[in-house]
């Protein structure tokens, strides 16, 4: 009998189980991006609700990673969103507003990357607060009456306020094809 093939077989066995592990990475090979947790308002009676956001440095900019899930039938084409840089203190440093191309059918979740324009730095110690102003979709559009009022009671612990959400139909983006929204 030749033993000398038992003797390499645990050795190949030892080689497979270290190449199949799990690599793990030592500190100084993390990514360099650190994310920031962005804490969002749900309005219920939106059709449109956002997941997980975070603030991402990505090629120089802060870039708004998250996903956005549909809860209605109808396509949505864009976001006009609030996002509220709030101090340590509680005192609100800045708001931002803008508005962003969001194409997503009926009854889904996609991943999005946003643009907001953030001027100054950001501290260690800011929360950064956001929330749906607006959604447009395909024929219809939905507007929170009061969504910064609302916003602000939610940085100082009060989300059980719920703001009235007001729809119009969409007379400019139903009819035809339209890869964009029109924001006015």
């Amino acid at each position: 009998m030749n033993w000398a093939r038992f003797r390499v077989l645990p050795a190949l066995i030892g080689v497979a189980a270290l190449l199949a592990s799990p690599r793990i990475v030592a500190p100084q090979e993390l990514p360099a991006a650190q994310a920031t947790k962005i804490l969002f308002s749900d309005v219920l009676d939106l059709p449109a609700r956002i997941d997980e956001p975070k603030l991402v440095r990505n090629d120089g900019r802060l870039v708004l990673s998250c996903a956005v899930a549909n809860r209605s039938s109808e396509q949505l084409l864009g976001l006009r969103l609030i996002l509220l840089v709030v101090e340590s203190s509680g005192k609100v440093r800045s708001r931002i507003t803008w508005n962003e191309v969001a194409g997503l059918p009926g009854y889904s979740i996609k991943s999005f990357e946003f643009h907001p324009v953030i001027k100054g730095e950001l501290d260690s110690t800011d929360r950064l607060f956001l929330a749906i102003d607006e959604v447009i979709g395909r024929d219809t559009i939905w507007r929170v009456v009061e969504a910064e009022k609302a916003l602000r009671a939610y940085t100082r612990g009060l989300p059980g306020v719920n703001p009235v959400v007001r729809t119009v139909a969409n007379k400019f983006d139903g009819r035809g094809r339209i890869d964009e929204p029109r924001f006015y």
